[in-house]
């Protein structure tokens, strides 16, 4: 039977839950509750085993390397299964990979060098371990620059940014097989790398002043605006994996305000609060299966395959 432009047949049980726009609304709900779950995660791990910001415990270090290591044995496993499945498990692996590795990483260096918190009348604004991630900035920012010239790369940001700067690194080779697996949670623990980076230098007062004055928040309404515009952009989406991989960034970015407004007391940060709000979450990670259990249905066309078919 041919298959609709969203990559489902007609008759297809869910077949209205694979049409514009609710692809795209799916994906970034997904990605928006596997944030939460992930922040809880980790603060469930640390709250179960006792562990603080000043010590590491062995438990705490076994953990988060088998964390680290699922997440790339995930990419392993995804690498030659096509653009859904791959897509599916590059997004589970991203979030263990930044978990189990990066998280590990920033505590290790932020006891070992120690740095004092960052003081604004009086009040702590950025821990050791925020410290630790600004710190890393620059290392960031030039792997994103020769990401972005690179001819293979076609992230929809990168690409915008070759396009304004006049920048031309040739064509792709259209017929290249992807491992989508990589792809995707490459995507998924640098764009959360890069919105800890953003937030962490908005709440900077060395860079910015006061944080809770004019100047500090007008970026936070930048973001917002473009946040949705993002989700905009997202329900134009007709196919599952390409829309998770779009809602991977348009999600972080949505996440920078929602964070904000948390921080401004408007609401609960209930992720941070697991212990407390463990009905809540938990039907947030049954929430979070669902979808992915949808999006794993739908796998849409395998753009790999294709790509070899027309090139033989």
């Amino acid at each position: 039977m041919s298959e609709t432009a969203a990559g489902t047949t007609p008759d297809a049980p869910t077949a209205s839950w694979y049409r514009q726009p609710y692809v795209g609304l799916l994906a970034m709900a997904a990605v928006l509750t596997g944030i939460a779950i992930g922040h809880a995660i980790l603060v469930l791990m640390r709250h179960l085993l006792g562990a603080d910001d000043h010590h590491f415990l062995t438990s705490e270090i076994v953990i988060s390397l088998v964390m680290g290591c699922a997440g790339m044995t995930l990419v392993w496993t995804g690498r030659d299964k096509g653009e859904g499945v791959g897509t599916w498990l590059g997004f589970i692996a991203g979030t263990l990979i930044w978990i189990g590795f990066f998280e590990l990483a920033w505590k290790a260096f932020a006891i070992g060098l120690s740095p004092q918190p960052v003081m604004y009348e009086g009040i702590p604004v950025l821990s050791a371990e925020l410290q630790v991630i600004q710190a890393s900035s620059i290392g960031f920012f030039m792997m994103m620059a020769f990401l972005t010239i690179n001819r293979e790369t076609r992230c929809n940001m990168m690409v915008w940014i070759r396009r304004k700067l006049g920048l031309d690194p040739g064509k792709a080779i259209t017929n290249r097989e992807r491992n989508f697996a990589a792809l995707t949670a490459s995507e998924s623990y640098m764009t959360t790398w890069a919105c800890y980076i953003i937030t962490i230098m908005l709440v900077d007062p060395r860079i910015i002043g006061n944080p809770m004055g004019l100047a500090a928040q007008l970026p936070y309404l930048g973001i917002f605006v473009w946040g949705i515009y993002l989700v905009y952009r997202i329900t134009k989406q007709r196919q599952m994996a390409p829309a998770l991989r779009y809602a991977i960034g348009a999600g972080n970015v949505n996440w920078i305000w929602i964070e904000a407004g948390s921080r401004a007391e408007l609401y609960e940060e209930i992720w941070i609060k697991p212990t407390q709000y463990p009905l809540t979450m938990s039907l947030m990670a049954v929430a979070l299966a669902a979808a992915l259990a949808v999006m794993l249905k739908n796998r849409g066309p395998n753009r790999n395959a294709a790509a070899l078919e027309a090139a033989a």
